[in-house]
């Protein structure tokens, strides 16, 4: 259980910090580019050059996002907490204020100009802002009470939301390889695209509550190896899906961001 759970995170990290890089050189490389209407290149209309407000929202979850991801898994080191406690806490500090600013972010941008896939999207995504906002304020007043345990508790359940936005990409990635787009349509309204509004946050939590509970000494066996398995096939769904996101579309437009904030 304890390698089963160290794997994920450490898949987790290692794919999230690829995502996070890719979030920060291309959405961050062509706006100081001059080039933001590229954001559209990802997601469609994202980039609105006559809504500020919405658009700034919007950079704002983005940017936020990166450093959440590439800081998330060193705030799950135990050995970070127990020999760095100052680093934990300020690192603690950075990640508290990032969720806040990617969940207000993405509410920002709801409320201002709405997504793409209508009421339902903007309901899926407005909780999953809601909820980031909710695990990192209950995070810090936890920390601040002194409650450890229910502290990381709601630190897991914070860094399980943070994935999400990556998550959310790679399996719509895998499910256009398994079956070629079904239940896909314009605008996100076909019924796997309705799935998808909540999918891409549910499940992470649900593996949240089993990593916290194999924490515990009181599981039972064959609880802890149903935990094990899916936690395993948690992690080798991450591996194939960095693999594939990375060639095709990360990669790319890495450099093409960082090309164009060079030019």
């Amino acid at each position: 259980m304890r390698w089963s759970a160290r794997l994920l995170v450490a898949a987790s990290w290692i794919s999230g910090a690829i995502f996070a890089t890719y979030i920060l050189a291309f959405f961050g490389g062509v706006a100081l580019g001059g080039a933001a209407e590229r954001w559209n290149e990802s997601l469609p209309d994202l980039y609105g050059g006559s809504a500020l407000l919405s658009t700034a929202a919007i950079g704002a979850h983005f940017m936020a996002g990166g450093v959440l991801l590439l800081l998330g898994p060193v705030q799950l080191i135990g050995s970070v907490r127990r020999n760095v406690p100052g680093l934990h806490r300020w690192l603690g500090r950075i990640y508290v204020i990032s969720a806040g600013l990617a969940g207000l972010g993405g509410l920002g941008f709801i409320l201002g100009k709405g997504t793409i896939g209508g009421p339902l999207m903007d309901v899926g995504f407005g909780i999953y802002g809601a909820l980031m906002v909710l695990c990192a304020a209950m995070a810090y007043a936890r920390a601040r009470a002194g409650n450890y345990d229910e502290h990381r508790a709601w630190a897991i359940r914070l860094f399980a939301l943070t994935v999400g936005s990556w998550l959310y990409r790679m399996e719509y990635g895998a499910w256009f390889l398994a079956s070629g787009g079904i239940g896909t349509a314009s605008g996100f309204t076909g019924w796997f695209d309705a799935i998808m509004m909540f999918f891409f946050y549910v499940p992470n939590l649900i593996v949240a509550e089993l990593f916290i509970r194999a924490r515990r000494r009181d599981r039972g066996a064959v609880a802890g190896f149903a935990a094990a398995t899916v936690l395993l096939a948690a992690t080798a769904f991450i591996i194939f899906a960095t693999w594939s996101f990375t060639a095709r579309s990360w990669g790319p437009r890495m450099i093409s961001g960082i090309t164009e904030a060079a030019l």
